[in-house]
């Protein structure tokens, strides 16, 4: 899923196969799931407060006991042998059926200057390990050990979007603070994003549903952000599958919730389309998009001829990153309320505004 324009387009009926392979896409159900929380003991983010905040959460929204906390000790020469030893042990545990392990990181980060790769570091600096070590041995590994075990990677910290490196055949997602630009804010100074994603998952469990995926508590992530808040970065790292965590089950009375914004934030995007007659092609995206599931609702907010078909659309947040798994949707903008053109231009005579019926009268 690319968040920069392009001018790439596919034939339609290349469209008509990925759009079907996104929506069909079904996620599994886990025999386990482990949470490894870890972060450098010397830090003056809030890490230890945050850590306890995520380890609370995954044990009161999702029913997840085995929850650790690791500190990297300021003795500790090597982090990352220290880090990788622990998450190896929970990977043995977990390796001989269906399961998902969830890597959170949460504290210090820099984008080292000479491999612009991802580098945590303690708050002075001394002890720093390549984030790169755990995305490729844990997450983007095609070894045969690792073949039955789906992951999802939690960062929290500054350019944490840097970490992204696309592979792998397995269930495998990143959700991240910010993208590889950005700083985000420690929890002296204001509300973390561990702090949000619980917020957000307590959101989500209180609606009554029975599990959540990644695209959801993302897209939740995405709607309840003030203006001041960086974006939240989600990619698909392995393949199209969802990553759904299971709601733990008679305790949403004793959770609090967060209220949603009464404007809803909808994702502006654009897809280019080849293949044949730019009415035909028109006609063919109209009929696939009103076959899906209502739940992934696309409304079309314009067209244009080009060297292909240019499609401007609008969905929710979780629908624009189920699309990406399989296709080359291009971010425009994050949007809220309607269009303000048609809110103070009169539609032409013949369209409406709905997306089933967005094709001109011909006969009429």
């Amino acid at each position: 899923m690319s968040t920069t324009p392009t001018s790439a387009s596919i034939p339609i009926q290349e469209f008509r196969v990925k759009l079907q392979e996104a929506v069909e896409a079904r996620g599994a159900s886990y025999q386990g799931i482990k949470v490894f929380i870890f972060r450098f003991e010397d830090d003056a983010t809030g890490a230890d407060q945050d850590a306890v905040t995520l380890s609370g959460c995954m044990q009161d929204v999702f029913g997840i006991d085995d929850v650790e906390d690791f500190a990297i000790e300021k003795t500790s020469k090597f982090p990352e042998f220290d880090v990788h030893e622990r998450i190896m042990a929970k990977v043995k545990q977990l390796m001989h059926a269906r399961s998902l392990l969830i890597i959170a990181y949460i504290g210090h980060a820099i984008v080292d200057m000479e491999s612009s790769r991802l580098q945590l570091i303690s708050e002075n600096g001394t002890q720093t390990m390549f984030w790169s070590t755990i995305h490729e041995f844990y997450l983007t590994s095609t070894n045969d050990f690792m073949q039955n075990l789906d992951v999802l990677a939690l960062l929290d910290c500054c350019y944490a979007g840097s970490a992204v490196r696309a592979g792998g055949s397995r269930s495998v997602q990143l959700l991240a603070a910010c993208d590889g630009r950005s700083s985000v804010r420690s929890r002296k100074d204001g509300v973390t994003f561990i702090q949000r994603f619980r917020r957000a998952a307590y959101t989500l469990h209180n609606g009554g549903n029975l599990s959540v995926n990644v695209e959801s508590l993302f897209g939740e992530l995405q709607r309840s952000k003030t203006s001041t808040t960086p974006d939240a970065v989600h990619k698909i790292i392995g393949n199209a599958r969802p990553l759904v965590l299971p709601f733990k089950q008679g305790s949403s009375s004793t959770l609090r919730q967060s209220l949603s914004s009464s404007v809803e934030t909808n994702v502006l995007f654009k897809i280019s389309l080849a293949g044949g007659p730019d009415r035909a092609i028109l006609r063919e995206f109209a009929r696939l998009t009103e076959t899906i599931p209502p739940e992934f609702k696309i409304t079309l907010e314009n067209a244009y001829e080009s060297n292909s078909v240019v499609f401007l659309c609008r969905a929710s947040w979780e629908t624009f990153v189920r699309l990406g798994s399989t296709l080359d949707c291009v971010f425009v903008a994050s949007v809220k309320g309607p269009s303000l053109v048609h809110d103070e231009v009169p539609e032409k005579p013949g369209w409406t505004r709905s997306f089933g019926n967005r094709l001109d009268n011909e006969g009429a």
